[in-house]
């Protein structure tokens, strides 16, 4: 079986079972399209003023008074007549008086050219078949190659010179309220529909094409509109491309194999959207310093453009206004160095488990992200005031770099030259684990990753571990007062650096650890007992 483009020439099909075949026609298919599909270079400024020349000047009155020609040639009829000396029958004087009323509400006001300047344009849009787009309240404009979002400002400015090359006057036409005005027209009027894309497959954008996998065939293709990719990676897809610096990187700061697939695994699945695969995990690299995660988020953040990458903190994103989520949608990874501080649990697993969250910009409707970036934190420190719920802890894919590297075996130009030479090979490296995360519906397994995640579980409960490093165990006589054993755990907490719960959830937490409490004549106890 095979499959045509539009040009009746032959595309990758069905993967063969011959890899090596793979790669030679994924060669020659990469080779083509170098050849034949133009890397579109264009900036946004570059396609506005493409559009800006073809906008012409409006009959701004026409189109408001389309019956003012015929009425002002009427009236200006009757009144040569009384120009020229000449008497009205009653008839014409009652006419012309009725039509002096009309002429005289044949003024454009601004809200005329603020209606009019829009409506032209969406339709010169509509005609001349623009990649222009709305999507929450954002603006997107096909370059050639990927969906760019045009930021408010730039499109404002790009309202205001329409307005002046249809006829608005230079002194209305060029005031920032006029353009302010302009921009909420069209976000009011606007309706450009957002391409649907295909929502079965994972398509991945590159300067060369685009990288498509569904379970039964890969290929490099040309670009298409209505994928609505809106993003690019900065580099040209080379099947052949190898990482060896950055595997000799990996091998020296993560030398568990098993830890390196399921970096890998996750850096794939950033490119799978929830429609594809659901498998609601975030990344934590965990450590302290000088054990390679920043030389990793330096790699990462050059290879997937930093205009795809988004930097803020849990704490922001989790935040209830929901104005840092709507930066995140159509984005690939948000990867922030830091993931302390208090964080709404509810949101976190939303968004963790790739589900629709609400999210809305300032003085803006609130509207529902459904594709959004995936998470990845560097952190030196876990947050410790969290839910203790399975639903919360098993969100965490968290990989320990507990390798500290010495300073003299630290190069500081490490990042940039994996960065200048193997940007195709490290993206070759995330192809793998995608296809294995992809194929097995699921990330590899790794007992350091599960432990990692079991031990947080454990040292965010301080209840759980003065309970561990105290000794106490359920006794089915033996009791203890809880004012005593509460003063005890605040104790614990002081000395050990924890935030002690409240009373009520110190009980919650003893009965979660099947050490029950009762109370009898004395009060509340615990019935535990110190081994």
């Amino acid at each position: 079986m095979s499959t045509e483009n539009t040009h009746g020439e032959s595309k990758l099909s069905i993967i063969p079972q011959d890899k090596d075949n793979l790669k030679k026609l994924i060669i020659d298919e990469a080779k083509e399209l170098r050849t034949n599909v133009e890397s579109i270079k264009k900036t946004t400024d570059d396609i506005l003023q493409e559009l800006l020349h073809s906008i012409g000047a409006v009959d701004f009155k026409l189109l408001a008074f389309p019956e003012s020609d015929e009425i002002q040639g009427k009236y200006h009829h009757l009144e040569s007549i009384l120009l020229n000396g000449g008497d009205l029958s009653e008839n014409q004087q009652s006419e012309y008086d009725k039509l002096a009323k009309k002429v005289k509400t044949f003024n454009l006001s601004k809200r005329h050219y603020l209606i009019l300047c829009i409506e032209q344009l969406l339709k010169i849009a509509e005609i001349k078949e623009w990649g222009l787009c709305k999507k929450n309240g954002f603006i997107y404009l096909y370059n050639g190659s990927y969906w760019t979002e045009i930021d408010k400002e730039h499109f404002q400015s790009f309202l205001g010179n329409v307005a002046l090359k249809m006829g608005v006057e230079k002194f209305e036409g060029k005031i920032h309220t006029f353009r302010e005005e302009l921009y909420k027209q069209f976000m009011s009027d606007a309706y450009l529909q957002t391409p649907k894309g295909k929502g079965n497959c994972i398509l991945i954008n590159l300067i060369n094409g685009t990288f498509e996998i569904t379970p039964d065939h890969r290929e490099i293709r040309a670009f298409e509109t209505k994928d609505f990719i809106t993003h690019q990676l900065p580099f040209e897809y080379d099947p052949e491309a190898a990482a060896p610096l950055f595997q000799s990187y990996l091998d020296e700061v993560l030398p568990d194999k098993d830890k390196q697939k399921i970096l890998a695994e996750f850096c794939g699945y950033i490119f799978i959207k929830p429609s594809v695969l659901k498998l609601e995990k975030m990344l934590i690299l965990f450590g302290t310093g000088a054990n390679g995660k920043s030389v990793f988020f330096e790699i990462i953040n050059a290879l997937l453009g930093f205009e795809n990458i988004t930097n803020y903190t849990l704490q922001s994103l989790t935040n209830s206004n929901g104005y840092f989520r709507a930066k995140i949608g159509n984005k690939l990874v948000n990867y922030a160095s830091e993931i302390n501080g208090k964080l709404e649990t509810d949101i976190f697993k939303q968004m963790a488990s790739g589900e629709p969250i609400e999210a809305r910009l300032p003085h803006g409707d609130p509207f529902i992200l459904t594709e959004y970036a995936k998470l990845i934190f560097n952190c030196n420190e876990l947050p410790k005031e969290v839910e203790h719920t399975h639903a919360y802890f098993r969100r965490f894919l968290i990989i320990d770099f507990d390798k500290t590297i010495p300073e003299e075996k630290q190069d500081k130009q490490l990042p940039q030259k994996i960065i200048q030479n193997e940007l195709p090979g490290v993206f070759n490296w995330m192809l793998q684990g995608l296809d294995r995360v992809y194929q097995q519906r699921n990330f590899s397994k790794c007992d350091a990753v599960e432990n990692a995640r079991n031990n947080y579980e454990k040292q965010s409960d301080s209840v759980q571990l003065f309970i561990s490093e105290m000794e106490y165990v359920a006794s089915a006589t033996e009791y203890i007062l809880i004012a005593e054993l509460y003063y005890k755990y605040r104790m614990f907490c002081v000395d050990d650096g924890y935030r002690p719960v409240g009373k009520s959830k110190f009980i919650q937490r003893l009965n979660h650890y099947k050490i029950f409490v009762k109370r009898i004549n004395s009060g509340n106890v615990a019935y535990v007992s110190n081994q």
